[in-house]
């Protein structure tokens, strides 16, 4: 049997470094979240903007952490 271009060739690594950049993608979404709230905030008075804007920092820093901890892990 006779090598061939593809012996060496390991798609775990393709699967991870997709994996890490589409987590990347996540992460510019909630940050455009965070921004969205905070300008809809500013614009809006509902009287929970508090619990909203919580709700949308913890978003972020989730995803910022699942980040972290996938390019530590893969």
């Amino acid at each position: 049997m006779q090598p061939t271009i593809f012996s060496d060739f390991n798609i775990w690594i393709i699967i991870k470094i997709l994996l890490l950049v589409v987590l990347g993608m996540y992460n510019i979404f909630a940050f455009v979240v965070t921004r969205q709230v905070k300008v809809m905030t500013d614009t809006l008075t509902l009287g929970f903007e508090s619990v909203v804007k919580f709700l949308s920092f913890f978003h972020m820093m989730f995803a910022i952490f699942v980040f972290i901890v996938a390019l530590l892990v893969l």
